[in-house]
C-alpha cells in the first residue's frame, strides 16, 4: 500500500487558520449578539406569551373538567339517593299492600265465618222447626199405636184403653218426657 502523505504547500493558505479569521470572529460575534437581542426582545416574549396563554387554556380546561366531574359525582350521588328512596317507597308500598291484603283476607274470612254461622243457625232453626212439625204430626200416630199396643197387652178394647189413657193423661206425659 502506498503511503500518502499530504503536504501543504507553503504558498497555500492553512485550512485551520484562514487569513479571514481576524475579520470573521468579531463579525460573527456581532451578528450573534444582534441575533440574541432580536430573539430575546421579539421572539422569546411571543413564545412566552403563547406558552402562558396555552397553559391558561389548559388549566381552565382542567378546572372545567374537574368541575364537570364534581357535578357528575353530585348527580350520581343524587341519583343513588333517589334510587334508594324509590326502593324504600316501593318496600313501604309493598308492605302496605301486604297488610291490606292480609286485612282483606281477614275480613273475607270473618264475613265467610259469619255467613257460615248464619247458615248453621238458620239450618238448626229449620231443623228444629221440622222436628217440632214432625213431632206434632207423629204425636197422634204414636198415641194411636200406643193405645193399640196397650189394648193388645191388656186384652181390652182400644176405645176403652184410649178413654182411660186420656183421662189420666198418660200418653201426653209419656210423650212430654221423651221430648
Amino acid at each position: 500500500m502506498p503511503n500518502f502523505v499530504l503536504a501543504v504547500e507553503p504558498d497555500q493558505e492553512s485550512p485551520v487558520f484562514p487569513s479571514t479569521l481576524p475579520v470573521e470572529v468579531p463579525l460573527g460575534l456581532a451578528l450573534f449578539i444582534i441575533l440574541y437581542l432580536v430573539m430575546s426582545k421579539l421572539v422569546v416574549p411571543r413564545f412566552e406569551k403563547l406558552y402562558t396563554e396555552r397553559q391558561g387554556r389548559i388549566e381552565g380546561r382542567i378546572e372545567e373538567a374537574e368541575a364537570m366531574q364534581a357535578e357528575a359525582q353530585q348527580a350520581l350521588e343524587r341519583y343513588q339517593r333517589e334510587i334508594h328512596a324509590a326502593q324504600a317507597e316501593a318496600a313501604r308500598i309493598r308492605d302496605e299492600a301486604r297488610a291490606e291484603g292480609n286485612q282483606v283476607i281477614a275480613e273475607v274470612r270473618a264475613q265467610a265465618k259469619a255467613e257460615a254461622d248464619e247458615l248453621v243457625m238458620a239450618t238448626r232453626a229449620d231443623l228444629e222447626t221440622q222436628r217440632v212439625q214432625v213431632k206434632a204430626e207423629l204425636r197422634p200416630e204414636v198415641s194411636r199405636i200406643a193405645v193399640e199396643l196397650a189394648a193388645r197387652v191388656l186384652g181390652e178394647s182400644t176405645s176403652d184403653v184410649e178413654a182411660d189413657a186420656r183421662r189420666r193423661g198418660t200418653i201426653d206425659r209419656f210423650l212430654a218426657e221423651r221430648a
